[in-house]
């Protein structure tokens, strides 16, 4: 029951609770690019690896599943999860599980735009986004958004890329340097995130957690509070229900007068999850079962409100 996690990055804290929870299950072997990843550490084996944008990543990873003989594998990055639904196949033929929602629903969820427009279609909350410079000027002018705006990458995580634009004299700055981006207003409203998990056997949703988030550092949840709202909550199941996606998912809320509108989903584990592990919300728990071969029993929005989960700094030495 070895299970590869990809691209770990910083993400410590999930690692311990993978290797917590596989217990004598199984190994937890940690792939990274970068060989100062403190993640790659918190697990029972790690290896470096090649970037995922090199040729020979893939073979790299299916080279990593035959050596640890591996039954499942995952990654913690967006870019990553178009490639692993993409080549879903060949680690099929291998026996092994990929953890990773359709190619048609990761390219969706990465591109900004899309994504608008797939919640729009299905009416569902979700912040006015314009690619066009033409569609932003018509929304100014008939009132639908107003200043300031926020200029991003179309296909960007992390939210890295962040340009403000205060007023119209600024577009001037911004006319030649955009491209593949998207143009939303600027909510100073509330920010929420939810930690879902879609059982991988029933694709039934089996545990649903939210937050409100308190503060932010370097596009994560520094500190958040556990809310319990059933407006958020049925927001939630509806879009899962819509979307299909299967595994981990994470979405991004903000809180605008009395609703709740959608602003980004990434369909892999978020920052924020550990709130939801911490709370009892067990998402790699539900993993594990699914590959024992097991259905989880849905356990929706159980758990208590209330509860702050603050993140803080830790420090690692390799000799």
């Amino acid at each position: 029951m070895n299970v590869l996690v990809t691209s770990v990055g910083r993400r410590v804290k999930l690692l311990h609770y993978f290797v917590r929870e596989w217990g004598d299950t199984g190994r937890i072997i940690a792939v990274d690019c970068d060989p100062t990843a403190p993640a790659l550490y918190a697990a029972h084996h790690h290896e470096q690896v090649p970037r995922i944008d090199d040729p020979g990543y893939l073979d790299a990873l299916l080279h990593m599943c035959q050596r640890y003989e591996i039954k499942a594998i995952l990654s913690l990055i967006d870019p990553e999860l178009t490639l692993l639904a993409a080549h879903a196949d060949r680690f099929y033929m291998q026996g092994i599980e990929v953890i990773v929602s359709s190619r048609d629903v990761i390219q969706m969820c990465l591109d900004k735009r899309a994504t608008y427009d797939f919640l729009s279609a299905h009416q569902i909350p979700a912040i006015p986004t314009f690619t066009k410079m033409d569609e932003v000027q018509a929304a100014l002018f008939a009132g639908q958004i107003t200043y300031p705006l926020i200029v991003k990458p179309r296909y960007g995580s992390a939210s890295l890329g962040i340009t403000r634009v205060e007023n119209d004299q600024e577009w001037s700055v911004l006319m030649g340097k955009m491209e593949d981006v998207v143009i939303q207003p600027f909510l100073q409203a509330e920010e929420y995130g939810v930690d879902g998990y879609v059982d991988l056997i029933s694709g039934e949703l089996v545990t649903l957690f939210t937050r409100k988030k308190l503060r932010m550092r370097a596009g994560e949840t520094d500190r958040s509070l556990a809310v319990k709202d059933p407006r958020l909550l049925s927001l939630a199941k509806e879009l899962i229900r819509v979307l299909e996606p299967r595994g981990p998912i994470d979405i991004d809320c903000f809180l605008v007068g009395d609703q709740y509108v959608v602003s980004e989903i990434n369909p892999r584990f978020g920052g924020g999850y550990p709130h939801a592990h911490e709370s009892g919300v067990n998402i790699v728990r539900a993993l594990l079962q699914n590959i024992k071969g097991l259905v989880n029993v849905p356990k929706v929005g159980e758990y208590k409100e209330g509860s702050i989960l603050m993140k803080y700094d830790e420090v690692m030495l390799l000799e």
